[in-house]
């Protein structure tokens, strides 16, 4: 399809064969993509550009280094304006290079997004005139609406202050105790939740914050979207020093994180009990001889958390199973007991030791 040759970025980020490519994988799109790719390799720089920018707006990670970042966003701010009407009905190419330069820095968006008052504490930012405070003295959790269409279930004994209205550059939000989050996504307006030892950032998702004064672990769970988390350290250190905020400890649907005050570490985990994340018919887990690897592919696109095995150790081994009611790990518990295998969790991954079937 000689066409896409004279395609521009906004053209692949609309077209749905490329998405499919990019965002789902698709195989047949996969295969045809890959293969134009071959057959047009004067191209690849500038799909790799769409395939970043269009990861970008989906909020996923893209495989552009840092260096090739900046200089792709140097190109597009350094580039004239296009006469095409369409350009300038829907002017992508300039948002791309705002993406990306949010991408190139890593999630936390630092260096332009940087918060003004990071390293204040809770209490410090009481007596800001134009901060409301939120506070739930109840047994039950309080709903709060955000003037962004976000939403906050405060859990009892928690609060929260937060500016009225917010900036313009960022969303900001400090955190005593325990709340739930729904964020309204605004790729150029990114949120932040403070904590006293924690801070974690987001576009667009769902997650749990737990942050109490008196307890020695903070602790982030995430249910749809991602997230970084960062300690107040590095965001303080940052500041002071004018540095480049690095990338935080990155999380996904299921993954959680906790933080140990004392010892001032994270442990990244997968949740105690992790839900599907893409639905998935019943009739998919009814296995008759099925490749095992085949179940543990399922299981990694069912649930979004990696699951790591060696193919050759599994290539004999096949299941004969019904594992529809199952949670997650009462089914890896019947499949590595039918295989002879064990797992174990590392880093919010499940990796699987088999030594293979007979």
């Amino acid at each position: 399809m000689s066409f896409y040759r004279s395609y521009q970025l906004e053209d692949f980020a609309r077209d749905e064969s490329f998405r499919q490519w990019v965002l789902e994988h698709e195989p047949i799109n996969t295969q045809f993509w890959q293969e134009w790719l071959v057959e047009n390799p004067d191209c690849r720089q500038k799909v790799h550009l769409a395939k970043a920018f269009l990861l970008a707006l989906e909020e996923n990670e893209t495989d552009l280094s840092e260096l090739e970042l900046d200089s792709i966003t140097e190109q597009i701010l350094q580039a004239p304006p296009t006469s095409s009407s369409r350009f300038r009905q829907f002017p992508l190419l300039q948002w791309a290079a705002s993406i990306l330069l949010l991408v190139g820095i890593g999630w936390g968006g630092y260096s332009y997004f940087s918060p003004t008052v990071a390293n204040e504490s809770l209490t410090a930012v009481v007596f800001k005139k134009d901060y409301l405070e939120q506070a739930n003295p109840t047994e039950r959790v309080q709903q709060i609406t955000l003037q962004d269409g976000s939403t906050v279930s405060l859990y009892p004994k928690s609060r929260i202050r937060y500016p009225q209205p917010f900036r313009s550059q960022v969303r900001e939000v400090y955190l005593e105790g325990k709340a739930f989050f729904e964020i309204t996504k605004k790729t150029q307006q990114p949120f932040w939740v403070y904590t006293d030892h924690i801070s974690t950032q987001v576009l667009g998702t769902s997650f749990w914050v737990q942050a109490f004064s008196e307890a020695e672990e903070a602790k982030v769970v995430v249910k749809t979207g991602r997230v970084s988390v960062f300690t107040r350290k590095d965001l303080e250190n940052t500041s002071t020093l004018s540095k480049t905020m690095k990338a935080g400890v990155v999380l996904s649907p299921n993954q959680q994180v906790a933080f140990s005050i004392p010892q001032e570490r994270f442990l990244k985990s997968i949740v105690e009990t992790p839900i599907a994340v893409v639905k998935t018919p019943l009739s998919n887990y009814l296995f008759e001889e099925t490749p095992v690897y085949q179940v543990f592919d399922l299981i990694q696109k069912t649930y979004g958390i990696s699951v790591i095995y060696d193919a050759k150790a599994l290539e004999n081994c096949f299941i004969t199973a019904t594992l529809t009611d199952e949670s997650l790990f009462d089914k890896l518990d019947l499949i590595c007991k039918i295989t002879h295998s064990t797992y174990e969790i590392v880093d919010a991954q499940i990796i699987v030791h088999s030594r293979g079937c007979k």
